[in-house]
């Protein structure tokens, strides 16, 4: 059985694998490492869930020169959900490389935020096209030197309609490089754009089969009216097994009006869709991770690019229109080996169109069970735990050790009971149990922390 060490990977960089319990590459990882290492162009189909981040990852964090302050590497992704995904793995797998500097930068916030932090180069960048494309020809950033250009989810890259960005980007870029190219699906566009940036490339094909369903994951689908479908998915989010639910809807308003009903019967659910400000979908993200909220109520854009580990359920409120459309979502759970369960709640139209698809011979179908609801909720549902706002993070030099610390001794709480904590760049959110959470948040705010005084309130 092949090892990470195996694959010609410096020290630092096992150190981190075995840190994070990454044990056995997966089939992509063992295929794409020691190529990139090689300095190839690589190509790659892969799925969901294969571990392409970290095949590109490793391969690029190990021809990082610390040492030399500018951009080396830079990251092409499609949404900001994305961006921020990778710029975490990226800085976990590159934990022990010394002053190693990772930057993301997306559209939806101040530019100028973007343009104070670049005074000091990143070494890796991940950026969307359209934000990229304005730093560069502000020449806030400069890539003359370098030397990797990954594609992450190409065919999404041209599906979003940044083929011209691309095209702009890369003309700026020097013409000796590495290029990493990765895609769920080889469309002819996506071919086109790897005949027209990769050097020889070495392909790398582990895409699954069309309509092809990991062994891990169970298709079920609900047949009924219309009417039914919000009595189901309540039916369906009571079950001991639901865990963590990802809800997908078709449109931001429906998506609205489905969480306004799961909260209205005692559920917590959050929406998350494309014109929501980035706090409030960090917000939202942040608060299914951390188990203040049971629902993520979803459009596609959290299809692609959306990471919550432990994912345990998908719905689909209602059928896309396309079958690749259907299996990313369903594909948000059963990652990385991982047992799930994906619904589709379907009236017969939409049964009907679903059938025509190679992935529905996976599907088991069964009439929609609807039971009688309860009233509704007086009022909004208490989950065990609640998020607190802290105010201060990443540029304060505050890291979740340090949270950890302060809310034990401050706050009163044992060290067990500070749950899962982000850390942002100006803020942070801590997770505490509901029935302590006022008193903590007065408790430790003002206590100071690398020399700066906090202040800590409820999120709600």
């Amino acid at each position: 059985m092949t090892t990470f060490a195996d694959l010609g990977l410096a020290p630092t960089l096992l150190q981190a694998l075995t840190e994070l319990n990454f044990t056995t590459p997966t089939p992509v990882q063992e295929q794409v490492v020691p190529m990139a290492l090689a300095g190839q162009d690589v190509a790659g189909q892969a799925p969901t869930g294969s571990g392409k981040t970290a095949a590109y990852g490793l391969s690029v964090l190990q021809h990082v020169d610390v040492t030399q302050d500018a951009m080396q590497v830079l990251v092409l992704v499609p949404a900001r959900e994305l961006a921020l995904q990778v710029r975490d793995a990226l800085k976990k797998l590159g934990k022990y490389l010394p002053n190693l500097r990772v930057a993301a930068f997306y559209g939806g916030h101040a530019m100028r935020d973007e343009t104070s932090s670049l005074k000091q180069a990143p070494h890796i960048v991940v950026a969307t096209p359209g934000r990229l494309l304005d730093h560069l020809e502000r020449r806030t950033i400069v890539p003359n030197q370098l030397k990797t250009l990954v594609l992450d989810e190409a065919d999404k890259l041209l599906e979003l309609g940044f083929q011209d960005e691309l095209v702009e980007i890369v003309k700026r870029l020097p013409r000796r490089r590495q290029t990493l190219l990765f895609s769920a699906t080889m469309s002819e566009k996506v071919l086109n754009l790897i005949r027209a940036n990769l050097t020889r490339p070495r392909v790398v094909n582990l895409g699954e089969e069309e309509g092809r369903i990991p062994e891990n994951l169970t298709l079920l689908g609900h047949v009924g009216s219309v009417e039914q479908k919000p009595a189901a998915l309540y039916h369906l989010l009571q079950q001991p097994d639901a865990g963590r639910v990802l809800v997908f809807c078709n449109t931001r308003e429906k998506c609205q009006e489905v969480a306004r009903f799961l909260v209205g019967r005692g559920v917590a659910a959050e929406v998350l869709h494309g014109k929501m400000p980035q706090p409030e979908r960090d917000k939202a993200l942040m608060k299914l991770r951390n188990g203040s909220s049971q629902v993520l109520v979803a459009t596609d854009v959290a299809a692609r690019g959306l990471d919550v580990t432990a994912l345990d359920t998908v719905v689909q409120y209602e059928s896309p229109d396309k079958a690749d459309a259907f299996q990313h979502r369903a594909g948000r759970t059963a990652r990385a080996g991982a047992e799930g369960t994906a619904h589709l709640l379907a009236t017969p139209a939409e049964q009907s169109h679903v059938q025509k698809w190679p992935v529905a011979e996976t599907i088991q179908w069964k009439a929609m069970h609807a039971p009688k609801l309860p009233p509704a909720a007086p009022k909004t549902p208490k989950p065990v735990s609640t998020t607190l706002h802290v105010s201060a993070g990443r540029k304060d030099k505050v890291s979740a050790h340090d949270l950890v610390g302060t809310f034990v001794a401050h706050g009163g709480l044992e060290r067990d009971a500070v749950g899962h904590i982000e850390v942002f760049d100006h803020y942070s959110y801590v997770a505490v149990p509901r029935q302590q959470a006022q008193e903590v948040a007065e408790r430790v705010t003002g206590a100071k922390i690398k020399g700066r005084k906090i202040r800590v309130s409820l999120v709600e």
